[in-house]
């Protein structure tokens, strides 16, 4: 498997003229990025047609940092030896979820630990539709996260002549308001964004062998009346491509 990540994030203050509806970074070439890239391999132990035993071995894993376009160059993350293989649940449904998660590991517990069931739970013809929650990860940023739940919809696009290869299409989108938990009493938090992505299924594996996935999030805080603190936004914007060879 090779998976790249690329988190570009801004923080700005509250501008005074009309804002986007979702969160596009603005002026991305301010914005701060980790770009993250991993191979990994996996083994499957055990199997009853329902839930499958993988293992999966984080090979290695390099990571580059700057401003958009001035990135410094990639250097490669060390991985205790403990940290470097875990054992992950994977259901019909493509839900993946991690035995026994240590917390902090960079191996690849990040990238399966919660995965959502993101395939349907009962055959689908070409051009049906499901839905699911998709968990944002949870970035902090001078204070600030940006987190909450994108309501996705998938769609089942085309297949390949003989039916091996499924093409799946999905957006979804996210607005939340309330109180920010990790902020001053009394600051409130507005946070919209977009999902849009695609996904490939091997249906003779039973497997996802490409996906790509682009989250955009704009977070826009106040807070209360005589506080010190300026009124600020956070972008956030994700992008994920996966592959299995």
């Amino acid at each position: 498997m090779q998976l790249e990540q690329t988190i570009d994030t801004r923080t700005i203050p509250a501008a005074t003229e009309k804002q986007p509806e979702y969160g596009p970074v603005r002026e991305p070439q301010q914005s701060q990025r980790i770009n993250m890239r991993m191979f990994a391999h996996s083994s499957i132990e055990a199997s009853d047609g329902r839930l499958t035993l993988m293992s999966a071995t984080t090979d290695s894993i390099n990571v580059r940092t700057g401003l958009v376009g001035q990135l410094g160059a990639s250097h490669p993350m060390a991985i205790a030896a403990t940290d470097r293989t875990v054992h992950v649940h994977v259901t019909t449904d493509g839900a993946m979820s991690v035995v026994d998660p240590r917390p902090g590991t960079m191996a690849p517990d990040a990238s399966l630990q919660g995965m959502p069931p993101m395939l349907p739970s009962k055959a689908v013809s070409v051009g049906e539709e499901w839905e699911c929650d998709i968990a944002l990860p949870s970035v902090p940023m001078f204070g600030i996260r940006a987190d909450g739940v994108v309501h996705a919809e998938f769609r089942l696009d085309s297949m390949t002549k003989n039916g091996r290869l499924a093409y799946v299409s999905m957006k979804g989108t996210l607005r939340r308001e309330g109180s920010a938990r990790d902020l001053t009493p009394g600051t409130q938090l507005v946070t919209s964004g977009r999902l849009r992505g695609f996904l490939v299924l091997d249906r003779t594996r039973g497997w996802i062998t490409e996906a790509e996935t682009i989250i955009q999030v704009q977070s826009d805080f106040t807070v209360r009346p005589g506080d010190k603190a300026p009124a600020r936004s956070l972008d956030i914007r994700l992008t994920q491509r996966m592959k299995v060879h």
